[in-house]
């Protein structure tokens, strides 16, 4: 069985925007350690909530650190 991970990363709009970045990182990259085939990140410039100006950013910062998983946006 093939997985696929999609995270819209919401989180509380008092968190520091870096910690929240941070979190959605390691969230990925643990689910290719834990061998997932593909990940999808959404965006939102509108909610306070969603910290993820770009997708596209955040898996550029991803592709040295994951071995396996195959990255998609989702704006």
């Amino acid at each position: 069985m093939r997985l696929g991970f999609f995270t819209q990363p919401v989180h509380p709009p008092s968190r520091d925007h870096r910690r929240a970045l941070r979190q959605d990182r390691e969230a990925i990259l643990l689910a290719d350690r834990l061998g997932y085939c593909e990940a999808f990140v959404g965006e939102r410039l509108a909610d306070h909530a969603e910290p993820v100006a770009s997708c596209l950013t955040l898996i550029a910062s991803l592709a040295n650190d994951a071995k396996r998983i195959a990255f998609g946006s989702q704006p």
